[in-house]
């Protein structure tokens, strides 16, 4: 199956040698495996970053890093998101790299990753995030962006001295979440705040938080580069491009790229983690989804839906 999705009217953003149009999708971890990112690709997804590789797992070697960083052919031009906080290290980790963009985050919010001194802890030392970019560029011939947030504290908008510490360290492009970390994703985004940002950078600015496909809409092409959509996509994947079709069709292509790339645990799980969000609001959602997490194998979740398609003609 390779649907070619027409892409939403919105600005081409030139990152390197790169002009990449469409919304792209936000990584998220625990969701944006490569199977997801194959189904958002093939809705439309201009750009789909892996989930967070640890900097210092790269670098060590660790096999489970290798597993993060698996990319589709279909995703050109490809982009691996790391984290970690010492600059050393992202220099080290850069040769190692086979994808053609190096994504930075400098928002996770989680504390597990905030105590290290990773994700949003960078917000506090925007020095320190520059010196992390301008690391990457001068050991890879790749582009690199950043993801991050407004602040860490809330209403203290750190966001312009990182963004211009790591402009001037050679970022192609940032990607602003419009929330502050300590809010983690409570509250509403505050768009106006990451437009002044935009109205402020010299390299494009990205959109992120609580965009759907009508904000996407209203954003992209103006202010905006372009926007990234993260939660809006785990309901509705073709929330990229123009296309559009049943959960029940979506949850049967997602199940078929989870064969493909993982084992049948994984699999399993994953289909009770996406289905929840697939088949909310849906009538027979419930008792499809009840009949998945009773499910031990792949086939016991295609049977599912199988039955939910009988049920609902």
């Amino acid at each position: 199956m390779n649907i070619q999705a027409q892409k939403p009217p919105c600005n081409t953003v030139k990152i390197g040698k790169y002009e990449i149009s469409g919304y792209w999708l936000a990584p998220m971890a625990g969701y944006t495996d490569i199977a997801f990112r194959t189904l958002c690709r093939e809705e439309g997804a201009a750009l789909t970053p892996t989930e967070m590789v640890s900097v210092r797992g790269l670098v060590h070697g660790n096999e489970a890093t290798d597993k993060l960083m698996r990319t589709a052919e279909c995703e050109t031009p490809s982009c691996v998101q790391l984290f970690g906080n010492e600059p050393s290290d992202f220099a080290r980790a850069a040769p190692l790299l086979r994808c053609d963009i190096i994504d930075v985050n400098m928002g996770c919010p989680m504390p597990k990753i905030v105590k290290n001194g990773d994700g949003a802890a960078l917000l506090n030392d925007p020095e320190r995030a520059g010196r992390i970019v301008a690391a990457l560029v001068g050991s890879a011939d790749k582009p690199v962006t950043v993801k991050t947030r407004l602040g860490y504290g809330m209403n203290d908008a750190r966001v312009f001295e990182l963004v211009q510490a790591v402009e001037e360290a050679g970022a192609a492009a940032v990607a602003v979440h419009g929330r502050y970390a300590e809010q983690r994703y409570a509250g509403a985004a505050d768009i106006d705040m990451v437009k002044a940002v935009a109205e402020r950078a010299h390299i494009p600015v990205i959109a992120n938080g609580d965009i759907d496909a009508g904000i996407a809409t209203k954003l992209s092409g103006h202010m905006f580069a372009t926007v990234m959509i993260g939660r809006a996509a785990l309901s509705d994947p073709c929330v990229f491009g123009t296309r559009r079709a049943s959960p029940l069709d979506i949850a049967h292509r997602h199940v078929r790229l989870l064969q493909r790339y993982f084992d049948e645990r994984y699999t399993v799980n994953q289909c009770r983690k996406f289905f929840v969000h697939y088949f909310k609001g849906v009538k027979g959602g419930k008792a499809l989804r009840d009949a998945v997490n009773m499910a031990q194998s792949s086939s016991d979740v295609l049977r599912a839906l199988d039955a939910f398609s009988q049920n609902n003609r």
